[in-house]
């Protein structure tokens, strides 16, 4: 008996044996077909292909070249021309065992390997050779198994293609001289003579790590764009110096000290006149492709529209500033569409891929949030019509703060129409609240506007009312706008429609699909843009079309205004949000930080958004065209101020009589008006200030 189980056991440790066995064959000839693979597919390495690029064109809606980026400024130095306090902060950055290992850092490649494998992050562990096969001969793919596919193909080319035939010297010219380094330029010798005006051979230490920093991300940490992030990622390099022994502690400790933004020249000021929509084009092709159009050469078929574009710059030019500080961001969008057709990036433009005051920035929006947060929702969910009651008068939020309106006053028993028109932040409130904030919070964000939630919930908190939250953007304001022009579809805003990539090998193209979807009933739609044609001023007119306005003001904290001794007159930021059946254009105006001299108040806001919305929307928009009111709406007359609503009788005062929008099957009487004529008033009353 003894000996059957010696021999069961005998056999079982054999077939253990004999399976780890052929895992282990199977291993080695998996590996062996993996390195074969990379072995067939890897490109051959050209030292002359390591600086040559062609560059990028960026085309107009009508296939008109506006602009050719990335054009190639280089200039080429030996290793022997490199100061040798550059060298060190590549080596620290980069690759401190440059000069010891044949082109794979052992130990890094497998902790980073353990890290990509574990779903950990393990570091990089790129050599600099490896970044020079990288950078120009594979690829910059990452995940999956394209990125196991390149990292490994980046070793044999460092290995067995560029180590074995090149000296560590030549290697390291390749890697100085080929890559991208903002503002245009490439190699470190025009990175020196662009942000320092110096030979490559005179930086210092601060301007050496500064230029070192700038290898893996060169768009973020461009100095005239991102100045404190450079000098953040310079002081990373310079600790990193620090840490492998290139410079001492007292060195470091001085270097730390100097802010990158006083070594730098002055910024080249000539720049394309349509730069603007050229920054709003390049970032969203690196937003969703990954590739950077300054370092990938491509075609880019925009859809930037000339005419339109044209309105902005001119406005820009012409439009007498109340000084050389106060900016104006605007973004117009066709409603049909959802295409972004022109932009306002800012004022005094001087630089490629500066902040971008259409798309970058996140400004509370003040009232032009009452249509979107508060009365588009009771809308849509609750069939309200113009006519549906509130009163002005004080009220509480949920955790017993009291809202005010802007003028401090109570009006009294006003209708949905009035609330809206005059801005009344009491009856913003009431609506926002009579909603689910389940619903509130799907009609915005179908919209493309992302709320401020409270902690880890979907709860949006009742200050989104009258639009104190994160914010927006004027792109993102205008094209959730749109929806109430177009009858209730939004689209994505998007400024590119194709790409064509140039290769070796053929074109590639990449064709972008944006689709329309409704995001609320086209009674709704109408009945927000009926409503705010009352607010349009008289300045804004385009011959037989109807203009739709929102306009919006943020204030600021009093404490913070009692610091500065200003007083509580001074707004943050002014909005106005202007559409048609045909385009949405939304602008902000205001400043950057506030100050004791960059400020504005309530008045001068007014006045001055009045004029810039006229002087851009009078040009914008299409003579006759008006909004398509649905057939779900009827127009019915009830007597002013009863609640519910009641039909009037024939001794109801002429005066208590009001015509108003209700959805088909909700109206308090059979008896239909004529729909009203469209009058021509100046909106008097001033927004809510949040």
């Amino acid at each position: 008996m003894k000996t059957k189980v010696k021999k069961h056991k005998f056999n079982l440790i054999n077939n253990i044996s004999a399976i780890i066995i052929v895992f282990i064959v199977i291993f080695i000839m998996a590996g062996c077909g993996f390195m074969y693979f990379i072995y067939i597919n890897a490109p051959e390495f050209n030292k002359d292909l390591l600086y040559k690029k062609e560059s990028s064109n960026i085309y107009d809606s009508k296939g008109n070249l506006i602009a050719t980026i990335g054009t190639e400024k280089r200039q080429i130095v030996e290793y022997k021309e490199l100061p040798q306090v550059l060298i060190d902060a590549i080596l620290a950055t980069e690759d401190a065992r440059f000069f010891e290992h044949n082109g794979v850092d052992l130990p890094r490649f497998m902790i980073a390997s353990y890290g990509f494998f574990s779903g950990k992050d393990a570091g990089g562990a790129s050599t600099i050779t490896m970044q020079v096969s990288k950078n120009s001969f594979t690829s910059t793919e990452s995940r999956g198994i394209a990125g196991v596919i390149r990292k490994f193909t980046d070793v044999y080319m460092s290995m067995f293609k560029i180590e074995r035939d090149y000296s560590k010297e030549e290697i390291l010219e390749f890697y100085v001289n080929a890559p991208y380094l903002g503002g245009g330029n490439y190699g470190v010798a025009m990175a020196a003579k662009t942000y320092f005006n110096k030979n490559v051979g005179n930086i210092n230490l601060v301007e050496a790590a500064m230029i070192a920093g700038m290898f893996q991300a060169p768009g973020e940490y461009d100095p005239y764009v991102n100045p404190s992030k450079t000098n953040e990622r310079k002081n990373e390099v310079i600790n990193l110096m620090l840490r492998h022994g290139f410079i001492t502690e007292t060195e470091a400790n001085a270097a730390l000290k100097v802010n990158i933004k006083k070594l730098l020249k002055k910024q080249p000021s000539k720049i394309n006149k349509y730069q603007g929509f050229i920054d709003t084009v390049v970032q969203e092709v690196i937003d969703r492709t990954g590739n950077n159009p300054y370092e990938v050469s491509m075609d880019i078929y925009s859809t930037m529209v000339k005419s339109k574009q044209d309105v902005i710059n001119n406005f820009y030019k012409k439009h007498k500033f109340k000084d050389k500080k106060v900016q104006v961001g605007i973004g117009v969008i066709d409603n049909k569409t959802g295409a972004i057709v022109a932009v306002g990036a800012g004022r005094n433009k001087k630089t490629e891929m500066s902040l971008n005051y259409a798309t970058q920035i996140k400004r509370h929006p003040g009232s032009t949030a009452k249509p979107l947060f508060d009365y588009g929702p009771g809308i849509e969910y609750k069939n309200w019509s113009t006519y549906t009651p509130f009163m002005d008068q004080p009220v509480r939020y949920s955790d017993g703060g009291i809202m005010q309106n802007y003028d401090y006053r109570y009006r009294g028993f006003l209708t949905l129409k009035e609330c809206l028109v005059d801005s009344r932040n009491t009856c913003a409130l009431q609506a926002f609240q009579a909603v689910s904030n389940d619903k509130i919070n799907k009609f915005v964000t179908s919209l493309g506007i992302k709320p401020e939630y409270l902690g880890k919930t979907k709860y949006i908190h009742e200050a989104h009312a009258i639009g104190a939250f994160t914010g927006v953007s004027p792109v993102q304001l205008a094209a959730a706008y749109s929806a109430f022009g177009n009858g209730g579809y939004y689209t994505e805003p998007h400024s590119v429609k194709k790409i064509v990539y140039k290769t070796s090998t053929g074109d590639i193209v990449e064709k972008f699909n944006f689709k329309k979807k409704r995001v609320m009933k086209a009674t709704t739609a109408y009945m927000i843009a009926y409503i705010l044609q009352g607010v349009t001023p008289s300045q804004v007119y385009v011959r037989g079309t109807e203009i739709a306005t929102k306009t919006g003001t943020s204030s600021y904290d009093e404490t913070r205004l009692r610091r500065l001794g200003l007083n509580r007159e001074v707004i943050q930021d002014s909005w106005t949000a202007t559409f048609t059946k045909d385009y949405s254009v939304a602008i902000w105006y205001g400043y950057d930080k506030l100050t004791r001299s960059t400020y504005n108040t309530t008045n001068e806001a007014r006045e001055e958004r009045k004029k810039i919305q006229a002087e851009i929307n009078n040009k914008i928009h299409k003579k006759y065209s008006t909004f398509t009111r649905p057939s779900g709406l009827v127009y019915s007359q009830v007597v002013f101020g009863t609640n519910p609503p009641k039909l009037p009788s024939a001794s109801t005062p002429r005066s208590k009589i009001q015509t108003h929008l209700f959805i088909k099957g909700t109206q308090p009487t059979t008896r239909v008006a004529d729909a009203p004529k469209k009058e021509e008033t100046e909106n008097k009353k001033e927004d809510n200030k949040q």
